[in-house]
C-alpha cells in the first residue's frame, strides 16, 4: 500500500478525485487547503502500479500508514464536554452523562466527526448557542451525522441532513437508528433543499464550499 501527495486547484479537486478513484485509489484525504489550493493524499493498495500512478498523476509517492487506525482511535479519543450542554462519547466507553448535558455517542471507525476535530466541537458550540426550541434545521455534508443529531437533541422541531458521498449517507443513516432519531438523510448539496426551508444551517465542510 502507498500514497500519493498531490497539490491542485480547488476548481479541479473534484475531477482529480474522480479521475484517481476510477485508477483504483481506496481512499483519499485532504491534508490542507485554502481558497486557491488544495493538497490530497490518495491511497492505492497495488504496489506494483506506484510507478505508473505517479508518472501518470505526478505528486510525492510513499508508504501508506497502516497502523490500526480503530485501535488508535480508541486510544486517543476520550469522552468530551462540549459547549454547556454537550457530551461526547466512544462508543466503547460506558462514563456517565454529567448532569444537565446530552449524550452524543461516536464510532472509533469513521473518519470524520467524532467530536475530536476542533471545526467538529465549534459547529456544536455554535449550534448549542444559535438553535432554539423548535427551528428547522439543515446539516449539509452530515458525514457521521453528529451535528443532526446534536439538534434533535438540542430540541430542533424538524431535522434533514445530506452528503454528497454515498458512503457517509449510509453511515449516518446507521448513526440515526442507533441513536434512535429521526433525522431524513439523502445524497446531495446545499442546493438540494429549497429557498427559505430552514431556520438554521450547519455546515462542517470546507471554507471554500461554503464562501462560493
Amino acid at each position: 500500500m502507498f500514497s500519493i501527495d498531490l497539490d491542485c486547484a480547488q476548481a479541479d479537486k473534484d475531477i482529480l478525485s474522480a479521475d484517481l478513484f476510477e485508477a483504483g485509489c481506496t481512499g483519499i484525504v485532504e491534508v490542507s487547503e485554502t481558497e486557491e489550493r488544495a493538497s490530497l493524499r490518495a491511497f492505492f493498495d497495488d504496489d506494483a502500479q506506484q510507478q505508473a500512478l505517479q508518472a501518470r498523476f505526478g505528486g510525492e509517492t510513499q508508504p501508506a500508514d497502516t497502523r490500526d487506525w480503530v485501535a488508535f482511535a480508541h486510544e486517543y479519543l476520550k469522552p468530551m464536554e462540549i459547549g454547556k450542554r454537550i457530551f461526547v462519547c466512544p462508543d466503547w466507553r460506558n462514563d456517565p452523562t454529567p448532569a444537565g448535558r446530552i449524550r452524543i455517542v461516536v464510532n472509533a471507525g469513521l473518519a470524520f466527526g467524532t467530536g475530536a476535530h476542533e471545526t467538529t466541537r465549534l459547529c456544536l458550540e455554535s449550534l448549542e448557542r444559535h438553535l432554539k426550541p423548535g427551528m428547522t434545521v439543515v446539516d449539509v455534508g452530515t458525514g457521521s451525522g453528529i451535528l443532526a443529531e446534536a439538534a434533535v437533541k438540542l430540541g430542533a422541531g424538524r431535522v434533514e441532513a445530506n452528503d454528497n458521498d454515498p458512503e457517509a449517507v449510509s453511515v449516518a443513516r446507521e448513526n440515526f437508528a442507533k441513536a434512535g432519531v429521526a433525522v431524513p438523510v439523502d445524497v446531495g448539496s446545499a442546493d438540494a433543499f429549497p429557498a427559505d426551508f430552514a431556520d438554521l444551517i450547519v455546515a462542517n465542510i470546507s471554507p471554500a464550499w461554503i464562501s462560493d
